[in-house]
């Protein structure tokens, strides 16, 4: 064999390994790239699995929130549950107003003016305007009359006040003794007393018994003069001696006006 022939076997042998050993780094490093690709998509599926919120190292944070957030939705449906009981209470101690709605068909066109602030109607829809409302509203001296009447009740004993959505009620104890209603701009005060015990042409009083909502007040007068509130007056004191009810020994005068203008607040 000639020297030529051997030099190129040798050659051929050697390209033969280069070209192995190429081919077997070449799968070496495919088989790596396919491992790493293979890791990475088990580190996104384990990712998924936990909140997005809980990166690693902080999964007993997002453990705790989940808890507090439980106890959160646990208060809320307590809170949820006292109002719903509280709303009740509420019904049941409106039910007086709710008797003044069903009842309030009474014949208040006598010789009641709308009372009309700005050219708007306050009393278009009186189901709807609150007595408070009403009475910041109103005149100055029907506002006057309001306060003196109020401070009269307040110079007894055991007597309290409560104002709700149609008109303020007066309690000695349990018992309804007075109410003051507003309808448009006349003011009337309706008392637990006779209606046939008092001189009809000197108080001018109507009975009103014969509605739900003033079965237990049925006397009713206005008081839209300073006649009337005189006259009031003394029917207040009347009923004072009536239902036995003494005088404070020491009595301040409120301003209930102001009293109103806080519940709007």
């Amino acid at each position: 064999m000639s020297p030529l022939m051997i030099v190129l076997i040798i050659d051929a042998v050697l390209l033969a390994a280069l070209l192995i050993v190429l081919l077997v780094k070449y799968c070496a490093k495919i088989n790596k790239a396919d491992q790493q690709e293979v890791a990475e998509v088990a580190e996104e599926v384990g990712e998924e699995s936990v909140p997005e919120e809980c990166e690693s190292g902080v999964q007993e944070e997002c453990a705790a929130e989940d808890a507090v957030s439980g106890e959160e939705v646990s208060a809320s449906e307590d809170a949820v549950k006292e109002e719903e009981v509280s709303a009740a209470a509420e019904e049941t101690v409106s039910e007086e107003e709710v008797e003044e709605d069903s009842d309030d068909s009474e014949d208040e066109s006598d010789d009641d003016e709308k009372l009309v602030i700005g050219g708007l109607n306050i009393n278009s829809d009186s189901k709807r305007t609150p007595f408070y409302e009403k009475m910041l509203y109103a005149e100055k001296k029907t506002q006057e009359y309001y306060n003196t009447l109020y401070n009269a009740f307040l110079m007894y004993r055991r007597i309290n006040p409560r104002v709700s959505v149609k008109f303020v009620s007066f309690r000695f104890g349990r018992d309804l003794i007075a109410k003051i209603t507003l309808h448009g701009k006349t003011m009337k005060l309706h008392l637990a007393l006779d209606v046939n015990a008092y001189e009809e042409n000197v108080y001018f009083q109507k009975d009103l018994s014969a509605k739900k909502a003033y079965a237990e007040v049925p006397f009713t007068v206005k008081v839209k003069s300073e006649r009337g509130l005189k006259n009031a007056l003394k029917l207040i004191d009347a009923l004072m001696l009536t239902k036995g009810v003494e005088k404070k020994a020491r009595h301040y005068v409120v301003d209930s006006i102001e009293k109103l203008k806080a519940l709007k607040k």
